[in-house]
């Protein structure tokens, strides 16, 4: 049975290359969506009973100040 790590590089060793079909009118340059990220690995990661999450709510910053500010 593999483990988490082993899953995970069979994955990466499948996806191959991600086309950067969107740009960006103002700077100039070619990206990919999440969208496009997602429909590669979802059936990757099915494969191998993995599954992804993620959270978009914020989190808590903290800063500290040094005593020079």
């Amino acid at each position: 049975m593999a483990n988490i790590y082993q899953k995970l590089q069979a994955i990466q060793a499948r996806t191959g290359s991600i086309n950067k079909t969107e740009l960006n009118k103002f700077q100039n340059y070619k990206y990919f969506t999440e969208y496009q990220a997602l429909n590669i690995l979802k059936p990757l990661l099915a494969e191998q009973k993995l599954t992804l999450t993620f959270s978009d709510t914020l989190g808590e910053v903290i800063t500290e100040k040094t005593e020079k500010e």
